[in-house]
């Protein structure tokens, strides 16, 4: 069977065939950062009172966090040029451009996310937080910001996808 939303091959976009299976991908990736960054930073409340509580879990949450951040990214950065022809180029900037400019906000705050959950699931490896205090607020500043980021661009990628998904 044909499918009649198909680009012909000579405007064929990179993984275009794949879409579904990297969508479902990126959104398994999305429900376990979610999960672990909101772990993390629930854990961080009792560093920031000097309660060293279940070290070894709250490394391993910062260590997921990293983990499934850039397994996240990377699988949505090979949707993008899917959605940046099929959705955003051809339907959102005409019909849509809010959720299009929201798009890029998740984007810019995610790219820019990347480095400090890197920074967070490197520091889980070496971080003594009873010995280096003055580490641990900056430390939870990190664990905060990231899953900040992470709330905000699943609630964004949710409003784009409800207005235009890649079908």
């Amino acid at each position: 069977m044909i499918d009649p939303c198909a680009p012909p091959e000579a405007e064929a976009v990179f993984l275009y065939g794949a879409r579904r299976l990297l969508m479902v991908l990126h959104a398994a990736g999305s429900i376990v950062l979610v999960g672990a960054s909101t772990h993390h930073a629930l854990t961080m409340r009792h560093y920031l009172r000097d309660r060293f509580i279940r070290v070894s879990t709250e490394k391993t949450w910062a260590k997921v966090v990293a983990v499934a951040y850039v397994f996240t990214f990377a699988v949505g950065a090979m949707l993008y040029p899917t959605y940046r022809y099929h959705v955003r180029g051809i339907y959102l900037d005409r019909y849509a451009p809010l959720y299009s400019g929201l798009f890029d906000v998740k984007e810019v705050y995610a790219s820019l996310t990347l480095v400090v959950a890197l920074g967070l699931g490197a520091l889980a490896f070496t971080l003594r937080p009873s010995e280096e205090r003055w580490l641990v607020r900056i430390y939870a500043v990190m664990s905060f910001l990231v899953c900040g980021v992470v709330w905000l661009n699943v609630t964004l990628g949710i409003l784009v996808t409800s207005v235009r998904g890649l079908g």
